[in-house]
């Protein structure tokens, strides 16, 4: 059973979205595997960055590169069997903290493996103010000065948004960014409301290749469906973040017959 909103279901953006976000990265993974053209393949992975205690920030990308146990101190002996000086004391360095980002969806083009696109869904730490959202829109400018076409999906109407350059997009309570890298700075934006409908974007390859649709709203229609959220969802009460007066009553009468819209 499809949620009963036409677009983005605002019952999702609270205390669900931690899984919603999960299970629509899957399922938009799985839809574009399904619709990509050959020597193309999409994958899932997850952005891993190192901070001191300083706060520097190292990024490493995969988390499969963080293979990194101590190995002990060996006794090393100085060349020609030259005595090892004693060291005068013994400290303990503040070890790096690993912060994972959230999972996010690449694009590969298989002849020479190299990542042509990045499909990034926001989460609520990405636009609120603090590290984790210094740290994705560094990792945002990465995507852009190395010619990798980004799709940043936006569906949460709380938060400080991430900048949409100039001019400024007229206001919605969701967007979709489509940055091409042949078009770079240029970039397209969707910005849609809580009653209107999912647009289908435009997911950009190599320049050259057609582009591949992608139908968000199918995407969350399994996501709501596998986790079962039609059951689990209370529907009489309001969303959180609570919907403008004239969005809630509309939104009464989708789940509420007896209620005029």
């Amino acid at each position: 059973m499809p949620s009963p909103f036409p677009g983005m279901d605002p019952y999702l953006e609270g205390s669900l979205w931690a899984g919603t976000h999960g299970s629509l990265v899957y399922t938009i993974r799985a839809a574009l595997t399904h619709s990509l053209p050959a020597g193309y393949f999409a994958e899932m992975d997850q952005y891993v960055w190192l901070q001191t205690a300083d706060g520097e920030i190292t990024r490493l990308g995969q988390p499969d590169f963080l293979i990194g146990t101590g190995a002990g101190i060996r006794d090393a002996g100085g060349p020609g069997g030259l005595a090892v000086a004693e060291p005068t004391s013994r400290t303990a360095l503040a070890s790096p903290r690993k912060k994972k980002g959230n999972r996010y969806v690449r694009i590969v083009d298989q002849n020479d493996n190299r990542v042509v696109t990045v499909i990034e869904l926001l989460s609520p730490s990405n636009k609120d103010q603090g590290e984790d959202r210094e740290n994705y829109i560094a990792k945002r400018k990465d995507y852009l000065v190395t010619g990798t076409n980004l799709v940043e999906i936006d569906l949460l109407r709380s938060g400080d948004r991430i900048p949409l350059g100039k001019p400024t997009p007229p206001p919605a309570d969701y967007y979709i960014l489509v940055s091409r890298a042949e078009e770079f700075p240029k970039a397209d934006v969707w910005g849609f409301s809580v009653r209107d409908r999912i647009p289908v974007v435009p997911v950009p390859l190599k320049q050259g290749d057609r582009a591949v649709p992608l139908s968000l709203r199918e995407c969350l229609d399994r996501a709501y469906d596998d986790a079962g959220y039609g059951m689990r969802i209370n529907y009489s009460r309001p969303p959180v973040p609570a919907l403008r007066a004239a969005d809630a009553e509309w939104a009464a009468g989708l789940h509420n017959p007896s209620v005029d819209k």
